[in-house]
């Protein structure tokens, strides 16, 4: 048995514990969808409105269509002062607005599909709630909540379920620190465990303020290794990781040695993405990284590219397997990539390799996307700076709808 498979085992079964007595307070807990229509996932609150889960999302956006007047934010407030600070960098300046002869605040948003910019009031109010784990109080209700008020439908292209988006970047007005108020005693942190989109009904789990993560009645904290995030100084909004190298079948692709760093207007890094569908490599990375690829599958069979993908194979034999790709994180952790984060089914002879040339100049040097995180556990743990993500739970022939939202 592979060793990185072992060790998953070893921690899925020497770690994990029955939490029914398991005092800490309760996190909060929703059902992940993937969007058959787009290709996002969504979560519930107030038991019917579907949020967009957007990592890079500075702070929480609402559809306002029913023309009422809304609180107003001034212009000089924290609040407002904050908004500006993590303003979307594709953006322009947000410029404010006087409603009843007040200076109201404004905030920007970015549609990462279209890649347009809309701005509109920066406001307070009204209330969300979102369920728990406690069977003694199944769902807590927040009041107040600062967003941003989008009166025509956010998103035009977007399912009309989806009522709005659920920011969780790094940011102090972001979703994940606004419903972690200091009364619920929950920590700074949320996870993420995104259903494979090879089946539409799968479905996946998010749990704000921390664990248990409840998974067959053990915890799955037990599975996470850990890393550093680290800050882009110009991009406030992202999580950023510090990649010191890719091995396809354990062998190193050679690279510059400072092919992961910022430069020094603080583009590239490696980043992580819920709104980019696939890995994506600058093409410096991006060439050598196939090449060692195509080498290493070199007794499978290649077919016709197919877009946005240019290296594809013939898959007819079942189970398809192709050598595993590590990502080697700066504090000797590794990601390791398996066939069905590594490869997208294109048809029932076809897989293709799932990552996409991002171009020469490409914003970031890496953006790990959608594809390479589904049925992983994801914790982002922002208030001690760190991101654990465990083994694909197909390793141990589960899947992130293994993991419980109701008792």
């Amino acid at each position: 048995m592979e060793k990185s498979l072992l060790l998953c085992l070893l921690l899925f079964t020497a770690y994990g514990y029955v939490l029914a007595h398991y005092n800490s307070p309760e996190p909060l807990v929703s059902t992940v969808s993937k969007n058959p229509i787009l290709p996002i996932f969504t979560f519930t609150l107030n038991t019917n409105e579907e949020f967009f889960i957007h990592i890079g999302g500075p702070y929480i956006v609402r559809k306002c269509t029913d023309g009422l007047p809304r609180p107003i934010i001034p212009c000089g407030s924290p609040a407002c002062a904050t908004t500006r600070r993590v303003n979307p960098y594709q953006c322009p300046p947000t410029q404010n607005t006087i409603i009843n002869g007040r200076c109201a605040c404004k905030a920007t948003v970015f549609e990462p599909f279209q890649r347009i910019c809309n701005s509109d009031q920066f406001t307070y109010g009204g209330s969300l709630s979102m369920s728990t784990l406690n069977p003694r109080s199944p769902s807590v209700t927040f009041n107040n909540l600062y967003y941003l008020c989008i009166p025509k439908p956010f998103l035009r292209d977007f399912p009309p379920v989806v009522f709005g988006l659920m920011g969780l970047a790094p940011t102090a007005l972001a979703g994940w620190n606004q419903l972690t108020p200091p009364r619920l005693g929950l920590e700074k942190k949320f996870a993420l465990c995104l259903p494979s989109d090879e089946n539409p009904t799968n479905k996946g789990a998010i749990y704000i303020g921390g664990g248990p993560y409840k998974f067959r009645n053990i915890d799955a904290r037990s599975m996470l290794s850990y890393t550093r995030l680290i800050k882009n100084p110009r991009k406030l909004n992202g999580y950023f990781l510090r990649l010191k190298g890719i091995s396809v079948n354990e062998k190193p692709i050679l690279l510059a040695q400072n092919a992961f760093d910022f430069d020094d207007k603080s583009d590239g890094g490696v980043t992580l993405s819920t709104v980019t569908f696939f890995t994506t490599l600058r093409s410096d990375i991006y060439k050598v990284f196939v090449e060692a690829f195509s080498q290493a599958t070199s007794d499978i069979p290649r077919v016709k590219s197919t877009t946005p993908f240019e290296f594809c194979l013939k898959s007819a034999t079942t189970p398809f397997q192709v050598p595993r790709i590590d990502l080697k994180l700066a504090d000797g952790t590794i990601w390791k990539l398996f066939t069905a984060n590594s490869m997208k089914k294109i048809s029932a002879d076809v897989s293709c390799l799932a990552f996409v040339n991002g171009g020469d100049t490409a914003e970031h040097a890496v953006v790990i996307g959608m594809h390479q995180m589904e049925n992983t556990l994801l914790e982002f743990d922002v208030g001690r700076s760190a991101f654990g993500f465990s083994c694909s739970l197909g390793l141990v022939n589960a899947s992130c709808g293994d993991f419980q939202t109701r008792l």
